[in-house]
């Protein structure tokens, strides 16, 4: 049955009618619904007479925001995006486009955005290579003092001429070709275990790319 509305949208016959309903916030299309409208009496909240168009995929049905007719909306929720100012991973969560600043492509670590794709930060590896470098030189300084011993054995000289060589080549690390991304000095077995006991962590460098 067809009822008829003036032009304030009140009803000016009775009758059952078939409704479609938005979302209040979105807008989005949610359901078709039959209603009876008295005389005088207008659509529910949100309610349109006219028919929403074929579902789209990659889109949503939304009102326009006059209201006046329904309208294909981007619909990206669900999918994951990275932050190009912080990397951190986004979930999409509303209609629209893309979240500005975002992109679809997981950083790298140590990487900044460039404004078209992720490139290595310098700064940010040469930081974190000389934490590295700085955490064995701490934990090795109380070795350097005369009496330093190990399971009450002092050290021997050769120990004695081996650390100093080793920290020496740690403070000059920063000046081999390729640094910050080569491998740190390597350590013989006696004084890894002694650096350890310091508190020193052993770090994974260059640390290993992402596995996707």
């Amino acid at each position: 049955m067809t009822i008829e509305f003036d032009k304030n949208g009140y009803a000016v016959t009775a009758g059952d009618v078939s409704v479609y309903n938005a979302a209040p916030d979105s807008g989005e299309f949610v359901a078709t619904s039959h209603e009876f409208i008295h005389v005088g009496q207008g659509l529910p909240a949100h309610a349109y007479l006219d028919v929403p168009p074929k579902a789209k995929k990659g889109f949503a049905i939304c009102r326009s925001e006059d209201e006046l007719q329904w309208e294909y909306k981007a619909d990206h929720r669900g999918e994951v995006r990275y932050s190009t100012i912080t990397g951190e991973k986004v979930t999409v969560t509303v209609l629209g486009e893309y979240p500005p600043d975002t992109t679809d492509s997981a950083p790298p670590k140590f990487n900044q955005w460039d404004g078209v794709q992720w490139v290595p930060n310098s700064d940010l590896l040469a930081a974190i290579a000389r934490q590295h470098r700085d955490a064995f030189i701490i934990a090795t300084d109380p070795m350097m003092v005369s009496d330093y011993s190990i399971d009450d054995v002092p050290l021997t000289e050769a120990q004695r001429r081996e650390l100093t060589i080793i920290r020496a080549a740690y403070r000059a690390w920063p000046t081999v070709t390729g640094w910050p991304l080569v491998e740190l000095p390597e350590l013989p077995q006696w004084l890894l275990i002694e650096a350890v006991n310091q508190g020193y962590r052993v770090p994974v460098w260059p640390e290993l790319p992402d596995v996707a």
